[in-house]
C-alpha cells in the first residue's frame, strides 16, 4: 500500500499555488501605485518649480522697485534736482557704488522732470519709444512707480518727489531677463517667454537658447508644466525618462522585498507544518502510551502552552477513558472504592455468612476482643430489630471505649429480591470527644475570671448572643437581660466618644483593637474596662467577636498615682538642681575670697617658706573647685540640664593647650608625657571644645594622679565617615596601679573608686569617670577601659565632630583690632554685697580707680549721682534689694542717664548651672566671670572693654 504523504507536505502542495497568486497580485498593485506616486510627485516639483519661478520673478520686480523707491526718497537724491553742484560732485560717484541685482550688467540713470537724463551708471541703453514713453508717462506723468519685463529687458522706473510731485525719475534696465534670473538655483529647467513665445529666461541654455522661439522646441519626451504671469508665460521643463528611472529603482527595491516576503513566508509555511506535526506526533505518541502503560502520566509538548484544539482532544480521550473505566470496573476496583469509605463496612447473606467486608470493619475487629464472626454476630443481635443503633466496644489498643453508629440496609438485587444485609458502622468516638471538649471549654468560659462577650455581627444591631458570669459579677447584667442587646447600654455621658469611634470603625473594618473606656454597671456606678475585641472567622469571613473586658479602674488609679509621683519626683530634682545651684553659689563666694586673698598674698614679699604654704593653700583650693565643679556637673547631667554646644574650635590648639598643662605636673613627679596626632587635616571641627577638654583632663589627671613613675601617652586620631561626619578617637595610656578585673565593670558608676584605699590615699570624688562616660555619649560617643593590675590603665573615648571652615573662629578680642591704652587708670565701678570680694577686687585694680556699691539701688544711685564717668561695671549677680540682673536691664533702659546705656558691664557672678550665662546676656551684660576668677582674667576683661569705643547698638558676650 503506498505510504500517505506527510501533513508539512501536504500544507507546502496546499498554500504554495495560493501564495503565488497573492505575491504576484501584490506585485501588480504595488508597482501601479509606486508608479502612480512618482508621477504624481514629478507633477508636484514642476508645480513647485513654476511657482518658485514666479516667486523669483516678483521678488526681483518688487524688491527693486523698494530699493529704487528708498534711494528716490533719499535727500541727496531730492537736492540734487535743484542744487546742480551737489549732482555734478557727489551723484555720479554715488551711482556708480550702487549695486541693487546680481546681474552683471546694470544701468542706472537720474531724469529730470522733463525727461533728460542729468546723471546715469553705464547708460547705453536702447529702449523702443513705446516702452521709453510708457514708463516717463506713468512716472513722471502720474508719479507712480513704472515697471516692465519683455524682449527688450527689464525696466524699473520709481519718481523722486518734492512736496509729492514728480521732479524727476530713478531708472533701472538690465538688457536681458536671463541675467537677472541665472543665480538663483532651481528644480528643473524653466523657461520664461512673453506673449510671442519669444524665450526671455532658460535656466538650460544648452536644451532651450534664449531669445529662441518656443514654438522650435521639440517637446517629445518631456513633462511641461505651465503658469501666465503678467503678460509672461511661465514653464518647467523636465524629461519623462527621469521619472522612469525613478519608477525602476523604487522597482527594484519592491521586488527585493518580494523576493524577501516570499522566503519568509515559506520558511513559516515549512515552520507551521513543522510544529503541527511534532504536536500531532507528540499527541499520539502521549495517547499510544497511555493506552499501553500502566503510568496514566500525560506527555507534555516541548512547549508549556498547548493549543486549545489539542486541550480538547486530550480531555475528550481522557473522558473516554474513563468512561470505558466505569464501564468495565472489575471486582478489584470495586473493593477498591470500598476500602476507600470512611465508615466500616460489611455485607452478610441470608444464611448470615460473610459475602465483602472492607479493610475498616476487619481492622475494626482486630482491636477487639474475640474473632470476627463472634463480634459480627453481637452487632446482627443488637440490630435485629431496629435499623440503626449505637453500640458501645471496647479497645484493645486505647483501653477505652469506642462508640459506633451502626446502620442496617437490606441487600437487594435487580428484580427488588432480599439477598442479605448490609451493615454500616461510623466510629463516633471523636465526635462523642469532641462534644465532651467543647462542654469542658464552655464550662471554662462559663467560670472564667474574666469577663467574656460573643456578639454576632452580621445580624442588625450586632446584638449579644454570649456572656459568662465573670460578665454579670462585672457588670451587674444577668444573661437574659443583656443576650440579644448591644453593648451601647453600658455606656454613659462620661464614655469617650473618639474611643467608642474607634471600635466602631476596627468592627467595620474587621480588625481586632485593645482599648480602654469607661463604662456603667447595672446600678450606675463607673468603671474602666479594658476591652479587647477579636474577631471570629468562619469559612474565611468575620462572623462574630468575642471580646476580652477587665475592670482596670484601680490601675488607672494606680497609674495617676505614679503620675502625680512623677511629677514630685521632677519637682524634687528641680529643687535639687535650685539647692545645688544655691549650694555652688554659697560654696564659689567663700572659695573666691580665699583665692583672692592667696592671689593678693603672692604678689606681696613672702619667705619660701610662706610661698610653700601659698602653694599647698592654692593647691587645695583648686582640688575644692574641681570637687565643686564635679558635683555641679553631675547635677547637671542627672537634671537633664546639661547640653553640649556645637562651636567652631582648633583642635590642635586645645591639644596643644593641654600637652603644655600638665607637662609640668609630670614633670614635677618625673613622668614622661607624649602626645601623637593624626588628624587627617582636620584642624578646626565643630563640637564642644570645653566638654571634649573636660573628658580629656579628667583621663589625663587620673593617669598623673595614679602614676608613680614611666610614661603617660595621649593618641588622637580622626577619622571621616561616609556622611562627612568626623570621629575622634583619644586614648591616655599610663604606667601607673592599674584597675583590678572585678572593679572594671562598675569603674564609671557614680561616686566608684577601686576601693577606699585609694581615696585616702590619692583623694578625689569618684565623679570624674561617671562624669567622663555621660559627657562621651552627650556627644555620640563612648568610653571603654583596658588595664591590669599593677601595670597600667588605657582609658580610650571617642566622640562624634563635624567639619568647619577655619574662617568661623571667633577671633579672640585681643586681637580684634581695638588700640588700649597701656598704663592708663580706667574708672570702675564694683558692685558687690560681699565686703571681701570688694576688698579683693579692689586690690586687683588697685591700678585703676574704683568705687564699690552693695546693691543694685546703690549703683544706680551712684550712677545717676556722681559727676564722673565710669568706663566699667563689675556687676555682681545675687544681691540683696536688687540684683544684677535687674539693675543691669535699668541701666540699660536708661535709668542711669543717657550716658551709660551702653556702658561695658561685666558680671560678676558664683553661679554656674545651665542658663546662667544667657541670663547675663538677656539681661544686657557684655561680659561674665565665674567666681573663683585670676586676677590676669579680671585686669584683662576689664581694660579690654575700658578700650572699645561703642555705640547705641554695639553689645557682645566673649
Amino acid at each position: 500500500m503506498q505510504q500517505p504523504p506527510r501533513l508539512r507536505s501536504l500544507l507546502l502542495s496546499s498554500m504554495l499555488p495560493r501564495l503565488v497568486l497573492l505575491v504576484a497580485v501584490l506585485s501588480i498593485i504595488l508597482f501601479a501605485l509606486s508608479f502612480h506616486f512618482i508621477v504624481k510627485q514629478t507633477d508636484q516639483l514642476q508645480q513647485q518649480s513654476v511657482d518658485g519661478l514666479e516667486q523669483d520673478i516678483n521678488y526681483i520686480v518688487s524688491d527693486t522697485t523698494r530699493q529704487l523707491a528708498d534711494l528716490a526718497a533719499n535727500d541727496i537724491i531730492i537736492n540734487s534736482l535743484v542744487d546742480f553742484e551737489q549732482r555734478d560732485n557727489y551723484l555720479p560717484m554715488f551711482f556708480r557704488s550702487l549695486n541693487l541685482t546680481q546681474a552683471k550688467s546694470v544701468e542706472f540713470a537720474l531724469f529730470d522732470f522733463a525727461g533728460n537724463r542729468v546723471i546715469d551708471k553705464n547708460w547705453n541703453a536702447v529702449i523702443p519709444e513705446s516702452l521709453s514713453s510708457a514708463w516717463r508717462q506713468q512716472t513722471l506723468g502720474s508719479s507712480n512707480a513704472y515697471s516692465s519685463v519683455s524682449k527688450y529687458g527689464v525696466l524699473i522706473s520709481v519718481p523722486v518727489l518734492l512736496r509729492g510731485v514728480a521732479e524727476g525719475a530713478l531708472v533701472m534696465y538690465v538688457d536681458s531677463l536671463q541675467s537677472l534670473l541665472a543665480p538663483y538655483p532651481r528644480l528643473t529647467n524653466q523657461l520664461v517667454t512673453d506673449s510671442s513665445g519669444h524665450v526671455l529666461f532658460s535656466s538650460e541654455p544648452s536644451l532651450i537658447a534664449p531669445n529662441s522661439s518656443f514654438s522650435d522646441f521639440d517637446d517629445s519626451g518631456y513633462a511641461i508644466k505651465k503658469a501666465d504671469w503678467q503678460n509672461l508665460t511661465l514653464y518647467s521643463v523636465k524629461p519623462t525618462i527621469t521619472a522612469y528611472r525613478e519608477a525602476a529603482w523604487t522597482g527594484i527595491v519592491l521586488l527585493a522585498m518580494i523576493v524577501g516576503f516570499v522566503f519568509i513566508i515559506l520558511h513559516m509555511v515549512s515552520m507551521t507544518g513543522t510544529l503541527a506535526e511534532r504536536t500531532l506526533s507528540t499527541l499520539y505518541n502521549d495517547i499510544k502510551n497511555r493506552l499501553n502503560s500502566d503510568d496514566k502520566t500525560s506527555l507534555r509538548l516541548d512547549s508549556d502552552v498547548e493549543a486549545q484544539e489539542l486541550a480538547d482532544i486530550r480531555e475528550a480521550f481522557d473522558k473516554l477513558i474513563w468512561d470505558l473505566t466505569e464501564v468495565s470496573l472489575s471486582n478489584e476496583q470495586f473493593s477498591n472504592v470500598l476500602e476507600s469509605m470512611g465508615d466500616m463496612l460489611v455485607v452478610v447473606d441470608q444464611d448470615k455468612q460473610t459475602l465483602l467486608s472492607n479493610k475498616r470493619f476487619d481492622d475494626f475487629c482486630h482491636d477487639q476482643y474475640g474473632e470476627k464472626n463472634g463480634i459480627l454476630k453481637f452487632i446482627m443481635q443488637k440490630l435485629a430489630s431496629s435499623q440503626s443503633n449505637e453500640l458501645t466496644h471496647f479497645s484493645v489498643s486505647t483501653g477505652q471505649e469506642r462508640f459506633v453508629h451502626w446502620t442496617k440496609t437490606s441487600l437487594a438485587d435487580a428484580n427488588g429480591n432480599i439477598r442479605g444485609d448490609i451493615y454500616v458502622g461510623s466510629d463516633e468516638t471523636e465526635q462523642r470527644s469532641l462534644e465532651s471538649h467543647v462542654k469542658v471549654l464552655t464550662h471554662a468560659m462559663d467560670e472564667a475570671t474574666v469577663s467574656i462577650i460573643i456578639s454576632d455581627i452580621k445580624r442588625v444591631g450586632q446584638p449579644i448572643i454570649y456572656v459568662n458570669s465573670a460578665f454579670e459579677e462585672l457588670t451587674g447584667y444577668s444573661r437574659e437581660e443583656i443576650i440579644g442587646h448591644n453593648c451601647r447600654s453600658m455606656q454613659g455621658d462620661e464614655t469617650s466618644k473618639q474611643t467608642v469611634d474607634q471600635i466602631r470603625k476596627a468592627i467595620a473594618v474587621r480588625e481586632p483593637i485593645e482599648t480602654t473606656l469607661l463604662n456603667y454597671k447595672k446600678d450606675g456606678s463607673a468603671f474602666y474596662n479594658r476591652l479587647n475585641l477579636t474577631p471570629v472567622k468562619i469559612n474565611g469571613e468575620v462572623t462574630h467577636y468575642i471580646g476580652f473586658q477587665q475592670d482596670v479602674t484601680q490601675q488607672r488609679q494606680t497609674e495617676q498615682y505614679l503620675q502625680d509621683a512623677r511629677e514630685k519626683a521632677e519637682e524634687s530634682a528641680r529643687l535639687k538642681s535650685s539647692f545645688l545651684a544655691s549650694m555652688s553659689h554659697e560654696i564659689r563666694t567663700p572659695i573666691h575670697g580665699i583665692s583672692g586673698v592667696l592671689q593678693l598674698m603672692a604678689s606681696s614679699e613672702l619667705t619660701e617658706e610662706q610661698k610653700h604654704y601659698l602653694s599647698l593653700a592654692k593647691f587645695s583650693i583648686q582640688g575644692l573647685l574641681h570637687i565643686v565643679n564635679d558635683i555641679l556637673d553631675f547635677s547637671k547631667i542627672e537634671a537633664g540640664q546639661l547640653q553640649i554646644e556645637e562651636n567652631p574650635f582648633d583642635i590642635l590648639e586645645s591639644l596643644e593647650n593641654l600637652q603644655s598643662q600638665y607637662a609640668i605636673m609630670c614633670q614635677e613627679k618625673g613622668l614622661a608625657l607624649h602626645f601623637h596626632f593624626d588628624l587627617q587635616g582636620f584642624h578646626v571641627v565643630q563640637g564642644d571644645d570645653v566638654r571634649f577638654r573636660q573628658i580629656l583632663s579628667n583621663l589625663l589627671g587620673n593617669a598623673v594622679k595614679f602614676t608613680d613613675s614611666g610614661c603617660i601617652e595621649v593618641t588622637t586620631s580622626i577619622q571621616q565617615n561616609a556622611d562627612n561626619s568626623l570621629k575622634l578617637l583619644c586614648s591616655v595610656k599610663d604606667t601607673g596601679i592599674g584597675i583590678a578585673q572585678d572593679k572594671q565593670s562598675t569603674i564609671f558608676d557614680v561616686f566608684t573608686q577601686e576601693d577606699l584605699s585609694t581615696t585616702r590615699k590619692f583623694g578625689g570624688t569618684g565623679l570624674g569617670l561617671s562624669i567622663s562616660k555621660q559627657l562621651c555619649e552627650l556627644m555620640g560617643g563612648d568610653i571603654k577601659l583596658e588595664s591590669v593590675k599593677g601595670h597600667g590603665s588605657t582609658f580610650s573615648f571617642t566622640i562624634m565632630l563635624e567639619q568647619a571652615d577655619e574662617a568661623l573662629l571667633k577671633p579672640v578680642h585681643h586681637s580684634s583690632g581695638v588700640k588700649r591704652e597701656k598704663g592708663k587708670k580706667r574708672k570702675v565701678l564694683i558692685v558687690e554685697d560681699n565686703d571681701i570680694n570688694q576688698v579683693i577686687v579692689k586690690q586687683h585694680l588697685n591700678n585703676h580707680t574704683t568705687l564699690s556699691a552693695k546693691s543694685g539701688l546703690e549703683a544706680l544711685e551712684a550712677l545717676n549721682k556722681m559727676k564722673v564717668t565710669f568706663d566699667v561695671v563689675l556687676m555682681d549677680c545675687q544681691m540683696p534689694e536688687m540684683d544684677g540682673f535687674e539693675a543691669t536691664k535699668r541701666i540699660r533702659n536708661g535709668e542711669a542717664g543717657e550716658r551709660y546705656l551702653n556702658v561695658p558691664i561685666i558680671a560678676l557672678t558664683a553661679n554656674a548651672m545651665k542658663g546662667d550665662k544667657e541670663r547675663c546676656v538677656n539681661a544686657g551684660m557684655d561680659d561674665y566671670l565665674s567666681k573663683p576668677f585670676d586676677a590676669i582674667d579680671l585686669i584683662d576683661k576689664v581694660e579690654h572693654w575700658a578700650s572699645i569705643e561703642r555705640n547705641s547698638e554695639e553689645s557682645a558676650v566673649h
